[in-house]
């Protein structure tokens, strides 16, 4: 038999398996967790891209490698390059920072959209870009990022770091936001480690809550615990990256702190978190997590929320799905989005990879405005007819 014409058949015969795995195992419909009531029922039929088949990018569906063409876009591509940036003065003298895209023209008492976006566990405005770039350019919404102390350009004026933020500094931001737009509705995006201090401060508010809805993109849910269940290659790359991210470039201010010295020895993503407390302001751990571990407060989200998780996330493992699936299904307002594929928070989708979960939140707050919106005119209208 010719060299060639083998070499053909078996090349024919490889992209068939290929393709007969990639349509009868990976292509799937996402599974949907939430309780049964006329408010959900109606957001998902909205939600279109929900009811749907995920098809995550054919060369890239692998856990491992999204992540990886995740990281390389990241760093190949530009800045993106915000309308405005601001700092903004906490009550002890910390500095966070807020990044503004969208504002342009938009005048102080516009009812235009905001969605706030919480970034990662070592990012800034600029690891967030892609989804902010959606919201402005396919939502035609403004977007604003809230950058945590210690993260990106800013100055570390009070020597304190604690990697899930704090939700104190973020209603400090809220109200600096809504003092800004006092009209403006205001949904917020949470991605990975973004989306404790959301909840934490979903969970904190309850009712009070400044959003109209959000969206939690691969979070952790139990931080004490899903830190240690990190896949062991990233949960070593992670740990050092948190040293050189937070120790290494803030180490004037930080290394006279007790216990600087233990976390800047930790060689993973849990011992660092562990031994975390008193460079960020406690202490002991149990405090630490007391304190910043959004699980101890989730029960009492009221806000509508979607999460979206993947069985195939190596960071925010599905176990941490499974352990707290009991009371997830019991929240009124919330949905959980479970996929197969995704990685961590990448969910591409298509030839050129684009994002799954920007198309998702996108429907999902414009569902939600459009139901807020319903119920407005509805009890307007009925109120009138109470009158006459």
């Amino acid at each position: 038999m010719d060299l060639n014409f083998l070499i053909v058949i078996l090349l024919i015969l490889f992209f068939a398996i290929f393709m007969g795995y990639y349509l009868l195992v990976v292509i799937h419909i996402p599974e949907l967790f939430f309780v049964t009531n006329s408010f959900n029922q109606k957001i998902i039929s909205e939600c279109k891209t929900l009811l749907q088949p995920y098809r995550p990018t054919f060369w890239c569906f692998n856990r491992h490698l999204m992540l990886v063409v995740l990281l390389f876009r990241e760093f190949r591509s530009k800045e993106y390059k915000y309308d405005l940036i601001e700092q903004v003065r906490m009550k002890d003298g910390g500095i966070t920072g807020l990044a503004w895209s969208g504002i342009t023209n938009i005048k102080s008492k516009d009812r235009t959209p905001i969605v706030v976006i919480f970034h990662t566990i070592a990012g800034d405005e600029q690891d967030v870009k892609n989804t902010v770039r959606y919201i402005t350019s396919e939502l035609n919404w403004i977007a604003v990022v809230c950058i945590r102390r210690g993260h990106g350009s800013l100055p570390l004026t009070k020597p304190q770091i604690n990697t899930m933020g704090s939700t104190s500094d973020l209603k400090k931001q809220l109200d600096h936001i809504h003092k800004k737009f006092p009209n403006a509705p205001l949904f917020g995006v949470g991605i990975s480690a973004g989306s404790g201090l959301l909840a934490r401060y979903l969970g904190e508010s309850g009712l009070k809550s400044k959003f109209k809805a959000a969206v939690a993109i691969s979070p952790a849910y139990d931080i004490e615990k899903a830190f240690h269940r990190i896949h062991p290659m990233y949960s070593k790359i992670m740990g050092q990256r948190l040293i050189d991210y937070f120790l290494k470039k803030h180490y004037e201010s930080l290394s006279q702190l007790k216990g600087f010295p233990e976390v800047m020895n930790t060689k993973t993503m849990g011992e660092f978190q562990d031994r975390l407390h008193h460079v960020a302001g406690y202490k002991s751990k149990e405090e630490y997590y007391l304190n910043s571990n959004p699980i101890n407060v989730a029960k009492n989200i009221k806000t509508p929320l979607l999460i979206l998780n993947s069985e195939d996330d190596p960071i925010c493992v599905y176990m941490n799905v499974m352990e707290n699936l009991h009371w997830l299904t019991t929240l009124q307002h919330s949905i959980l989005v479970k996929t197969k594929r995704g990685s961590h928070v990448a969910y591409f989708e298509g030839l050129f990879a684009n994002s799954w979960s920007d198309s998702v939140l996108g429907e999902y707050f414009q569902a939600v405005l459009k139901q807020t919106e319903t119920v407005k005119t509805t009890r307007k209208v009925a109120g009138k007819k109470k009158k006459k």
